[in-house]
């Protein structure tokens, strides 16, 4: 076996996780917003039109599988993408699509 079809299958594991945000809807909404840079839950909750709860909820899962960090300001928590690789891959998304 190649070497670079060594690393895709140690790495297929990892990139299917993150394709399972893909297929849904709201978290591939929340994740284009987010990879203009960070919003709070309330902000994403309205550019998204969901309810807080649901957003915190998705948020809250794509921060345990680590796509996103957050940072707590007075009130607020704010989210944002931690993985630039996965702001260019959204960004790629865009352009071929939108």
């Amino acid at each position: 076996m190649l070497k670079n079809e060594e690393n895709i299958m140690d790495k297929s594991v990892e990139i299917a996780a993150i394709f399972s945000h893909f297929a849904h809807q709201k978290r591939l909404l929340i994740l284009c917003h987010l990879m203009q840079g960070k919003h709070s839950v309330g902000d994403l909750a309205s550019l998204c039109q969901m309810g807080q709860s649901q957003t915190s909820q998705c948020l809250k899962r794509m921060e345990l599988e680590g796509l996103l960090k957050s940072e707590r300001e007075g009130n607020f928590i704010y989210y944002e993408l931690l993985d630039m690789r996965l702001g260019a891959l959204m960004k790629n998304i865009k352009e071929i699509f939108c």
